[in-house]
């Protein structure tokens, strides 16, 4: 087959139905009805002249074909990002679209000022924000549906994306007031092996710390209770359900921290993500900049320390 044949357009409908696993998301993400989805996907199923996708119900999941394809299709489309880049940008950050990947906690406690201040500046460019969790967005990036993104970094990341540690945060065992009789400070191992404690979500880099520091200091909950988002679990924290880590940006009235527990607090990392083997975008070049100018003039807090340096 000659690749003069192709249709970028009905390959990149292809990608964003493998993405989303739906025909009706795929539409929604492209702008585009869903009779013109199903249309492009059959069309370049004609031209293989093999199936992409098994339709069960309301889902849809790859075929074996499919499967292979979509590595190639994603290669596609990182190098029909870095065209555009070049054409449209020329080395200037002017004008454009750029897609920022955000963790909850970055977009809503770290980053807000440097959302305003970006928008003020750069009026004519659309900032494309998704908030996911911190796996996902790096998820996003090494797979180009993301120019950079901001979120907590794991140990280790695939080849293709590197990360810039820009915050360190201490987690701090907190509880509702109400469980401290008299207004007497609470231990943590009184309330640790008595209280359920709330944890974000397994097989997040935040989880993972903090299952760390369960086990340096020998404490076993009676239960658990998972919640995906920080900002959830200081407020669950705060009726006093159960006790949880959380960064000091997240105190809140009616909270109160824990003391003694023989072990330092665990700490988490949080950063920058980029991809790498791209060409460079001026645009999230200019993001970059802005984030760390406001990190670099940042009072240093107690629980959140600005941080600058290439991991």
């Amino acid at each position: 087959m000659n690749p003069a044949q192709l249709d970028t357009q009905q390959l990149l409908t292809f990608l964003a139905v493998a993405e989303t696993g739906s025909f009706s998301e795929a539409a929604h993400r492209l702008h585009i009805s869903q009779p013109a989805i199903s249309k492009r996907v059959a069309l370049l199923e004609d031209r293989l002249g093999f199936t992409l996708f098994d339709r069960l119900g309301q889902r849809v999941v790859l075929t074996y074909p499919g499967e292979r394809l979509l590595p190639s299709v994603q290669g596609m489309r990182k190098s029909l990002e870095d065209i555009v880049t070049v054409a449209a940008y020329g080395g200037e950050a002017r004008g454009g679209r750029l897609s920022v990947c955000l963790s909850h906690y970055c977009g809503l406690h770290l980053l807000p000022g440097v959302l305003e201040r970006f928008s003020t500046t750069y009026p004519d460019v659309l900032l494309d924000l998704s908030f996911h969790d911190s796996e996902r967005a790096i998820e996003r990036v090494s797979n180009g549906e993301a120019s950079l993104a901001y979120a907590t970094l794991p140990p280790r990341v695939g080849h293709g994306v590197r990360t810039r540690l820009l915050w360190q945060e201490e987690l701090v065992p907190m509880v509702a007031a109400r469980h401290c009789a008299g207004g007497e400070e609470a231990g943590l191992r009184a309330i640790g092996e008595r209280l359920p404690l709330i944890l974000p979500a397994q097989a997040t880099s935040t989880r993972a710390a903090i299952d760390r520091w369960l086990d340096d200091c020998g404490l076993l909950p009676p239960a658990a209770i998972e919640i995906n988002q920080l900002d959830s679990i200081a407020v669950l924290a705060a009726t006093g359900v159960g006790w949880a880590l959380l960064p000091n940006t997240l105190q809140r009235s009616g909270l109160i921290a824990l003391q003694g527990g023989g072990c330092r607090a665990p700490t988490r990392r949080l950063g920058r993500i980029d991809p790498v083997g791209r060409a460079a975008n001026p645009l999230a070049e200019a993001f970059a900049a802005m984030v760390e100018a406001e990190n670099g003039e940042a009072s240093h807090g107690r629980d959140r320390s600005p941080v600058n340096q290439r991991l």
